[in-house]
């Protein structure tokens, strides 16, 4: 490790520049006949009580500045105010990134304009993945750092943001200490925007660092989110003067406008009461929290005013669906190491329960469908023995040949095992009967069946499904009588007794056709949802009934599932709890299973 102290410095064309000298403050009250402003102005269409002179003299920022470093408690001169935190970190990256040649380090998913700027300025980005719990990897960030010493190319900067957004992690202001001090050629900066949630910030620390003259260490805020003035752009850096300085070279002069100061002004006398709006937002989460909680949600809760939900396949219909009932959430379910999550920032109490409202709306619009056998049920010792023995009683000189009944299986429109059994019959140049295959087929069956099947996922899954699926259902390709001898007395208060056999209407086409699906579906008086399967008929009447297909590929490989139309494809029946009922996150693993069909 370097221990080398010399200065951080801006990029070369930063440290060449003369920084532009605005005109003096306190021109308000005088003749402007300095600067070519419209000294008129339209005060006939202003509301009356704004000044005019807020409207159309420029900026003027040094009162509130004096006021910021009290409340802040730091001297003035390490103080830049910019037009939202969001030009902050622009400005940063403009001020110190040398293009193409520096570095800078930070963690993602993160705040998306940390890392866009920072490309923008052309940095070499090393960006470093949280943990599975979503908390940054700080082991991970210290690993590059020592990695960059060691071969003397210390990076410029690293930014985090803490709380993150989206994840909400927090991170320690004593890990940034002692990096700064560890390695002092890279300027640490936090973005602090949900700090006033949670209470956390390294500003403490930062006051005394700079006191001491060391450069190394910046914190940004912003106005936009506990203090409510998103719409004016207001942030601010507290940094170390030189450092500030040569950021205000870089920065607008009058990038941030009259109004956000004189309001950010008269709010700060009451930063008491934002905070305990802000302590009572962080309650309104908690409740909010344990109300998804109660309908089979996990989140991850982080430390700022929004949280992760972990929503599963269901992302992006159900913010599409809450903005169609005018509630907006954002969708981050395609970031890789945020499958599955939608972003809720907290509300009021009216908003959250309309939330809550209209997702419980979403559920009872959807249904969740699933095929039984290879996909809830084990049926390898059951249905495959019963086709091996008619093939090999009616064809004693042709039995099936390993592989043989999965190829055919592969095909379209052999769904139903008497079906495929009269077909490896023909092909062997044997004719029999339909109904012949049939019965001796369900006797062999249902002698085979009470010891052979086995459930793939357990009761208890099953019926957690019920808090976040109450229309449910299953669609078989089996006959009535091969399913209520079997499974009905423990499947069917599971799904409600909705349950459609091959027999339930012999009037309408089997699977691949939709038409079992769509009766399901009028019986539970919806029209969208998912159906589960493990053959490609599945995954193809499950397309042409306007469900989203998912595979599983027990029976069936998962690119053949794909091709007859999966949306999405895992391995197993028990992967669903991760589709369906994310709690952990998923391993890497389970992430590609459940990464839609491209």
């Amino acid at each position: 490790m370097t221990n080398n102290s010399s200065p951080i410095l801006p990029k070369r064309t930063v440290q060449a520049a003369v920084a532009y000298v605005p005109p003096l403050e306190g021109r308000r009250e005088k003749t402007r006949l300095d600067f070519n402003e419209n000294t008129m102005g339209f005060a006939s269409i202003l509301p009356a009580d704004v000044d005019i002179t807020h409207i159309n003299t420029y900026p003027e920022y040094q009162a509130f500045l004096t006021q910021l470093s009290r409340r802040m408690d730091v001297p003035e001169n390490t103080l830049l105010l910019t037009n939202g935190s969001d030009e902050a970190l622009a400005v940063l990256a403009g001020t110190f990134i040398e293009p193409g040649e520096d570095s800078a380090i930070i963690s993602k998913p993160s705040f998306p304009l940390i890392g866009h700027y920072l490309k923008l300025a052309d940095a070499k980005l090393t960006m470093v993945s949280v943990r599975a719990d979503l908390s940054h990897d700080t082991d991970a960030i210290e690993a590059e750092l020592n990695k960059a010493y060691a071969s003397n190319t210390p990076p410029k900067l690293v930014v985090v943001a803490s709380p993150d957004n989206p994840t909400g992690a927090l991170l320690d202001p004593q890990t940034v200490l002692n990096w700064s001090d560890a390695f002092p050629q890279t300027l640490f900066v936090m973005d602090e925007a949900y700090a006033d949630y949670c209470n956390v910030s390294i500003l403490p620390e930062l006051r005394q660092r700079l006191a001491k003259g060391q450069e190394n260490l910046m914190m940004t805020r912003t106005f936009s989110k506990a203090w409510a003035l998103a719409g004016l752009r207001l942030g601010f850096v507290i940094g170390a003067p030189r450092m500030v300085t040569a950021m205000g070279i870089v920065r607008s002069p009058y990038s941030v406008n009259t109004m956000a100061v004189k309001l950010a002004s008269e709010l700060l006398p009451n930063a008491e009461e934002v905070h305990q709006q802000a302590q009572a937002a962080m309650t309104r989460k908690t409740e909010l929290i344990t109300e998804l909680e109660k309908r089979g949600y996990t989140v991850a809760p982080g430390h700022g005013n929004f949280f992760l939900m972990r929503v599963g396949l269901d992302a992006q219909a159900l913010t599409a669906y809450c903005a169609n009932h005018g509630i907006l959430l954002r969708d981050r379910s395609t970031v890789p190491e945020l499958l599955g999550m939608v972003r809720v920032s907290v509300g009021t109490e009216a908003e959250n329960k309309q939330f809550l409202s209209v997702l419980d709306d979403f559920h009872n619009s959807r249904a969740l469908l699933f095929d039984l056998d290879g996909t809830l049920i084990d049926t390898t010792g059951s249905f495959d023995k019963t086709v091996e023995a008619l093939v090999k009683k009616f064809a004693p000189d042709a039995p099936l040949k390993e592989g043989e009944l999965e190829a055919i299986r592969l095909e379209s429109g052999f769904n139903d095992d008497w079906d495929t059994t009269t077909e490896l019959l023909k092909r062997r140049n044997v004719s029999v009967d339909w109904h012949t295959i049939a019965k001796e087929g369900v006797a062999t069956y249902l002698q085979l069946a009470p010891t052979a099947e086995t459930l793939m996922v357990s009761d208890d899954f099953l019926t957690a499904l019920n808090t976040r699926y109450p229309k449910r259902g299953i669609v078989t390709g089996r006959y009535r009588n091969e399913y209520d001898t079997t499974w009905a007395k423990q499947l069917n208060p599971i799904f409600n007794n909705v349950v459609v056999c091959r027999d339930d209407y012999m009037d309408q086409p089997g699977k691949p056709a939709p038409d079992h699906l769509h009766k399901a579906l009028e019986t539970l008086g919806v029209t969208h949802g998912y159906y589960v399967g493990n053959s490609g008929d599945d995954m193809q009447a499950a397309v042409s009934a306007n469900l989203t297909a998912v595979g599983v590929a027990t029976t069936q490989p998962a690119d053949s599932l794909t091709a007859r139309g999966a949306h999405h494809t895992c391995a197993h029946p028990t992967d669903f709890i991760d589709a369906f009922l994310p709690g952990l996150l998923p391993t890497k693993a389970k992430q590609k299973e459940l990464s839609p069909t491209v």
